[in-house]
């Protein structure tokens, strides 16, 4: 025999060698055979396989070894099917035993060969058995074998030319993998490269790291893109195409249903009968003893159901004359508003601004569904034209400019359409948040727990070595599968059965709607489809008619709204559809059936789901399951339809489970969500501000501490302003019936944050615009009662005593401001005496120590603007520019010019705000986290988490202002107090620990430790503690702030209060009220004096404010007034109940009021009577100072006015000063109407309740002004 026919292969104790028994090795290979498997590297004695002769020679790659060396032979292992791996074993050859050498050779010692062999990886359960195993052509095997041992030698060659430098470079890279995340600092790019390089050429280790860097560069951008520049991909198509941009007719109208699963199932030839079926398996009452109607058992309303019947019909519209195709897009985009093509889609919009018609929708089939879906659809038409108005208003970087009256018809369209397109994307971004915040969350039984995690299928994910995320934005087609499965008639109510009763028997009038047959039925929907007018703002909606804006009675909405908002709908699951749906059911499985549609343990397999196995299994319910039994016969032959219908329900788990559908459909439509949702280019890698505009993207977000991040709110109060309370549970949960909803919300603790009334008309709002009625409104405290009392208690429910309060409304305090009783009046007495008695040896003014208060906040405002000036300003660099030497603005008679150095500032946020923040903070002990000069940062508090930077403080204060005195607009006036209790339980804790024992005096103690921390190189210890002494005197107020808030507690206990009630009702509210008005106030005079209409005054004002006397403080305080008066936004509200012992002399337009009734001071009209104030609107030095009542007047009159005043005129004296102040060329205002001329630098917008201000980023409006850039020179 040769060499090649001998050799020693130990295998699990069967040895074959030369002469060895074949016959027992074969043997006890077959015996092995059903439980091994093997991987044969080797050959051994005799033919290997049949027909396979055994001396076939075999090349041996790369074997230079003479035939007197052995040959190393890797051994082979049989390892065990059920344990598959993917990985080599690495063996030591000098564990393996060689070849018997050819007896025909001389014989040597074999060599021990000190190498490493690759072993076989362990072999997968899908390969095939002993029968196919082993392969045909050995030599490949054995080829690839040595190729891969080789491999191994270079790699473990290459690793020594691995340097430390190298081996950092790796793991960086490794680390970035596993984040996703490179940080380029590192150079970590540069570093790869140089490691490339500096491998050898055929490096096994260079070359599969720049196979894995070519990887990493491919993967950082998408392939193929899925955005474009093109115009035509900038909008939503009517038709839904266009929204994969390389395949544009995915998921387009008019295209046919996608099929997912592959039925492989004979049908049989005999199914059962669908009008049969239907009466043993889904008839509602179909079993004998059951009640008729099943209820959700989770309390879910039919508005979850209205909702879904939108969903619905937005993504299946199947074509009569084409069964296979659907009218409607595969993308959720609101077809049944917009329409499903061009033709629908131009019938619903008016071609004017934008807008579309007024509560109508273009879908006809909706108006055969109960009426609560159409009022959805309402819902969505008017947020609509809301969005778009705004949208022209706002102006998005001119975005959306309104051609002048003689552009031609073309610019006019293009305007029209833009906002139109633009008002659709961002109202399909509230509908696709409804969907996922509000809808998904109660399927999930989510709207039990305060968790924030939902399924959001837009999760923000980065590509790590761990995770890919999946695909956006690709397109979707639905299937057929999935119009089956969402047909969930169980779910109707016993009221909407009774009004699908009612609507059969009028289109069927002469016959019992039981009997109604499919082709009647058909026939039927089909005419009444027919009759409809093209026109939607022509059709009848719920036999309501139109008003003459062609809108309808907000009254009748409303209450279709509540009552489904009551009803409780119905279970999933068998015997729980109502008979009325008979034709529809028998008409589904027969359009199943046509469709050649899989069995239900086909469908269930296709998603990852177990087959069941007994009909038990389908439906433990005896009868049930006797019944698919009778049908069927076996379990593997249940349609698909209607076996998802009948198949038993999940039970309600918290969270988790709250639709209780069936099994199968549970899991089926998360996944559909997660398709739908990420599938779709405008929810996707489209949906962005630039989409959307920075207005429009923030508009429609979700705020997870707002309702764990429901937003159904936002959609029902702006739809129905007028009758909604801002947390109305009926707007908040809808999906929920109110009585479960109340049991939810108890077990949360979160009862009191919601109004538990019936939504119903608010009374109208009466407007009071002339100054002499107004005043006399604000001067009769018996018959006008303010109506603070509630939004005050928002922030004063915080404290220690009232928090514990959960169920009932909140306790209001005895604040002077939030009523009109005797203790309201001791509440202001205690608030006066404590800001202006001072303690024996204070008040005198010339006592440097203890100055007298005016003399203290006048100095306080001197140097703390002067320091935000310094920290804020910013030199324009290369400004080669000449002004006026004389620095008023005006051309100098001798023309004598000097070079400048000009200087910009916001002077809104960084100078108004803080300033007054500042004078909060010192007045009432609140830590500011504060930067002194320009280098060093000293956080003025003991503890840093305590501490607010002075924008949060301004932040903290402005919203518990706007809580009180500005909340007006009902879509958010649920956030704003939310925000506000948040902000009060803070300010209240910091204010009881420093009431308690802090104070000013000691919030610095405790840096000296952080001293060397604060200072640079060239300054001392010494440098720092005077800095930190000085910031700590200018925020004490030389010591006036500690002796406020000690009078406040002491004069408060005289009273009968305790130290928590003083700080939480009394210096809380105080403290919200009288810092973001006075940065209001002052900024809207500034915007007026720098504005077309004031800007001529500005050379008068820097004159006078250069002046130290006592004339040019009244004519400064003069022209303060009149600015505050042209730009003043107050408005003030009373509600009238009028004293039967008081006179009732009520102005308002000749009438009395109603008692109850609440009306509106337009005090900024009120101040341009021309009877008040002749010559209304210019600037007028000599009016009487009581005739301005933007501060109030009478009993409620500010408190703080004369600190206020002084403030205000100090700061507003130093910025006039500024030599040629002007607006900054560079600032992104547009020009607004105003009733004082135009502003350049507000960004505003009309609202109902007058003028809101916009940010800079034009994404939030508000009643503050947010910013205000300024230049001037130096």
């Amino acid at each position: 025999m040769s060499s090649r026919d001998e050799g020693s292969l130990n295998m699990e104790g069967v040895n074959v060698g030369s002469g060895g028994d074949e016959k027992k090795f074969v043997k006890e290979k077959n015996k092995l055979g059903s439980k091994y498997r093997n991987y044969f590297t080797g050959k051994f004695q005799g033919k290997s396989r049949k027909g396979e002769k055994s001396d076939q020679k075999r090349p041996q790659k790369g074997n230079t070894r003479s035939n007197s060396e052995p040959i190393p032979t890797p051994v082979p292992t049989l390892e065990s099917r059920s344990e598959p791996t993917s990985e080599p074993t690495l063996v030591p050859t000098s564990q393996l035993q060689p070849r018997s050498q050819s007896h025909s050779q001389p014989q040597s010692q074999p060599k021990t060969i000190t190498t490493v062999t690759i072993m076989p990886p362990k072999l997968s359960a899908f390969q095939p058995r002993w029968t196919s195993d082993i392969p045909k052509t050995t030599p490949t095997v054995i080829s690839d074998i040595e190729s891969a041992t080789h491999s191994i030698h270079s790699i473990f060659h290459d690793l020594k030319t691995i340097t430390p430098e190298d081996a950092n470079t790796l793991l960086q890279l490794f680390s970035s993998q596993i984040k996703g995340v490179q940080n380029d600092n590192t150079l970590l790019l540069e570093k790869t490269v140089k490691l490339l390089a500096s491998q050898p050429e055929n490096s096994q280790i260079g070359k599969s790291l720049t196979a894995s860097f070519v990887n990493t560069l491919w993967d950082a951008l998408p392939h193929p893109p899925v955005r474009s520049l093109d115009k035509k991909f900038m909008y939503r198509d009517a038709d839904g195409g266009n929204n994969n941009i390389l395949m544009p007719d995915l998921g387009k109208a008019g295209t046919a249903y996608a099929k997912s699963v592959k039925s492989e199932r004979m049908r049989k030839k005999n199914l059962p009968d669908p009008g049969e079926l239907f009466d043993g398996l889904m008839r509602r009452g179909g079993l004998d003893g059951e009640e008729a109607f099943k209820g959700s058992q989770t309390g879910i309303s039919s508005q979850l159901f209205y909702l879904a019947t939108i969903i619905i019909h937005d993504l299946f519209l199947t074509d009569h004359e084409d069964m296979t195709k659907s009218k409607t897009s595969s993308y959720l985009d609101l077809a049944p508003l917009y329409g499903c093509n061009q033709e629908e889609q131009n019938a619903v919009r008016t071609f004017e601004d934008g807008k579309i018609k007024p509560d109508c929708f273009s879908s006809k089939r909706i108006l055969g569904f109960p009426p609560g879906v159409g009022v959805f659809l309402i819902m969505f038409n008017r947020f609509h034209n809301h969005v778009v108005g705004m949208l022209a208003q706002i102006n998005d970087n001119g975005r959306f400019t309104k051609p002048k009256a003689e552009a031609a018809k073309s610019a006019f369209d293009k305007y029209d359409n833009d906002l139109f397109q633009t008002g659709r994307l961002i109202t399909c971004g509230l509908y696709v948040n409804i969907v996922l915040k509000d809808y998904v969350r109660t399927i999930l039984n989510l709207n039990r727990t305060t968790s924030k995690w939902d399924l959001d299928p837009r999760v923000s994910e980065t590509k790590t070595l761990l995770n890919k995320p999946a695909a956006e934005g690709v397109g979707n087609q639905v299937t057929a599968e999935f119009n089956l499965i969402y047909r969930w008639h169980s779910a109707i109510s016993q009221r909407d059965e009774k009004w699908t009763n009612a609507e059969y028997a009028r289109l069927f009038p002469n016959k019992n709607p039981a009997d109604v047959t499919l082709p009647e039925l058909l026939r039927g929907l089909h005419s009444m489809e027919a009759e409809l007018p093209a026109d939607p703002s022509q059709r009848s909606f719920a036999d309501l008619n139109r008003l003459s804006n062609g809108s309808y009675d907000d009254e009748s909405l409303v209450s279709i709204f509540s009552s489904s908002v009551e009803d409780l709908s119905g279970a999933f699951g068998a015997t729980n559809v109502p008979p009325i749906m008979r034709s529809i059911e028998i008409l589904s499985i027969l359009q199943s059936r046509s469709w050649n549609m899989c069995t239900l343990n086909e469908f269930r397999s296709f998603v990852g789901l177990s087959r069941h196995t007994s009909f038990a299994d389908i439906n433990p319910d005896p009868v049930i399951a006797k019944r698919l039994k009778e049908f069927y016969g076996s379990p593997d032959d249940v349609e698909f339809y209607p076996g998802v219908v009948v198949e038993k329900i999940k039970p309600p788990v918290v969270p988790g489970s709250g639709l209780c559908t069936g099994y199968s459909i549970s899991y089926s439509i998360l996944s559909d969500a997660v398709g739908l949702v990420r599938g779709d280019r405008f929810y996707t890698t489209d949906y962005t501000p630039e989409s959307l505009t920075n207005w429009g993207y923030n508009e429609v977000q979700f705020d997870t501490n707002i309702d764990d991040g429901a937003v159904l709110y936002k959609l029902v109060l702006r739809a129905f302003p007028n009758h909604f309370q801002g947390n109305s549970i009926y707007a908040h949960f809808p999906f929920v019936t109110p009585e479960t909803n109340r049991e939810i919300q108890k077990d949360l603790g979160r009862e009191n944050l919601y109004s538990w009334d019936k939504p119903k008309k608010k009374a109208d709002l009466p407007k009071v615009e002339g100054w002499e009625e107004c005043k006399k409104i604000l001067d009769d405290k018996a018959n006008w009662k303010v109506t603070w009392g509630a939004p005050i208690a928002v922030l004063t429910s915080q404290s220690p005593s009232d928090s514990t309060n959960t169920t009932g409304p909140p306790k209001i305090p005895p604040f002077c401001l939030a009523g009109d009783e005797s203790i309201n009046t001791t509440s202001r007495s205690l608030i006066i005496s404590s800001f202006h008695d001072l303690p024996t040896g204070h008040g005198n003014k010339n006592d440097k120590e203890h100055p007298d208060w005016q003399s203290a906040i006048t100095q306080f405002y001197t140097d703390n603007t002067a320091d935000l000036f310094d920290k804020h300003k910013v030199l324009i660099p290369n400004l080669n520019a000449y002004s006026n030497a004389n620095g008023n603005g005006s051309a100098a008679r001798n023309g004598a010019i000097a070079p400048r150095n000009t200087y910009r500032v916001d002077i809104v946020s960084d100078i108004c705000n803080r300033v007054f923040t500042r004078f909060a903070a010192g007045v009432f002990d609140f830590p500011l986290k504060l930067g002194m000069g320009n280098t060093v940062d000293v956080n003025v508090t003991t503890d840093t988490e305590d501490g607010y930077t002075e924008e949060e403080l301004y932040t903290a204060l402005s919203t518990g202002f706007i809580c009180i005195f500005n909340n007006f607009d009902v879509t958010k006036s649920f956030v704003v107090n939310q925000e506000a209790r948040a902000v009060a339980k803070r300010l209240g804790d910091i204010l009881m620990e420093h009431t308690n024992g802090g104070g000013i005096g000691g919030v610095v103690e405790g840096l000296k430790d952080r001293l060397h921390s604060l200072v640079h190189d060239d300054e001392t210890e010494r440098d720092a503690e005077e800095k930190v002494a000085k910031e700590k005197e200018r925020l004490a107020l030389k010591g006036y702030g500690k002796a406020m808030l000690q009078r406040f507690v002491d004069k408060g206990k005289k009273a009968g209060w305790g130290v928590e009630r003083v700080v939480w009702e009394q210096i809380l509210p105080t403290s919200a009220a009288m810092t973001a008005n006075q940065s209001q106030l002052l900024s809207q005079v500034l915007d007026y004096y720098l504005s077309d209409a004031g800007s001529s005054h500005l050379p008068k004002l820097y004159t006078i404010a250069h002046k130290t006397s006592k004339e040019s403080d009244d004519l400064l305080l003069h022209y303060f007034l009149e600015a505050a008066r042209l730009r003043g936004t107050v408005a003030l509200f009373r509600l009238y109940s009028p004293s039967q012992s008081a006179s009732q002399t009520t102005p308002i337009s000749s009438s009395t009021p109603a008692p109850g009734t609440v009306v509106l001071l337009n005090l900024p009209l009120a101040h341009y009577d021309p009877v008040a104030f002749p010559n209304p609107e210019a600037v007028v030095l000599d009016r009487n100072l009581d005739s301005y009542l933007m501060f109030g007047h009478g009993p409620h009159g500010c408190l703080g006015r004369d600190i206020a005043l002084a403030g205000m005129v100090r700061v507003f004296r130093i910025i006039v000063g500024l030599k040629n102040l002007r607006l900054d060329a560079g600032s992104s205002g547009y020009s607004r109407k105003s009733t004082a001329g135009e502003s350049r630098g507000m960004k505003t917008v009309e609202t109902e309740f007058g003028i809101a201000y916009l940010d800079d980023e034009l994404a939030t409006l508000g009643p503050f002004p947010k910013g205000l850039r300024v230049c001037w020179d130096e």
